[in-house]
């Protein structure tokens, strides 16, 4: 009975791994879209940081929109995906490419119909290949990741 009981903490310890990796994908494709993009060069940054007021009576008055970026835990997430992806070779997967846009590409919730159409294959040996990549990665990053490293990044999921 026990030995059972410690099989079956072993498979929720496997999903709960599996499901966290999901999460920070999921996590890092919405992050990528408020990163810092790149700054005109032709332009002095001094120029950059002058803010003027303008009064709403006057020719050119605009009001500046609100642009959202991305908080220091947001990109730790974000850089520890990218190492995450960057783990997946030939242990992982036969095709490392096309299981690191598989994981990218779900993470961006395309729907399975679509994904399939884009690989060239059926939607259900899609998801296979999928679920055992994500099998395979949880159990490699149980492996070669620490504790501590792990806390930190999950410690707001």
């Amino acid at each position: 009975m026990k030995k059972n009981v410690v099989q079956l903490q072993a498979i929720i310890n496997q999903i709960n791994f599996e499901y966290q990796i999901q999460i920070l994908i999921e996590d890092a494709v919405y992050v990528e879209k408020f990163l810092a993009k790149p700054s005109n060069r032709s332009c002095p940054s001094m120029y950059q940081l002058i803010e003027t007021s303008y009064d709403k009576e006057d020719i050119g008055y605009y009001i500046k929109n609100l642009k959202l970026r991305a908080t220091p835990q947001q990109i730790t997430r974000y850089e520890f995906v990218i190492d995450l992806l960057l783990m997946i070779k030939e242990d992982i997967s036969d095709d490392p490419i096309m299981a690191r846009r598989l994981l990218w590409l779900r993470g961006s919730n395309y729907k399975w119909t679509k994904l399939a159409k884009h690989f060239g294959f059926h939607r259900t040996t899609l998801k296979n290949k999928y679920q055992r990549i994500l099998e395979r990665l949880a159990i490699k990053m149980k492996k070669e990741i620490t504790f501590d490293k792990l806390n930190r990044i999950y410690y707001r999921i």
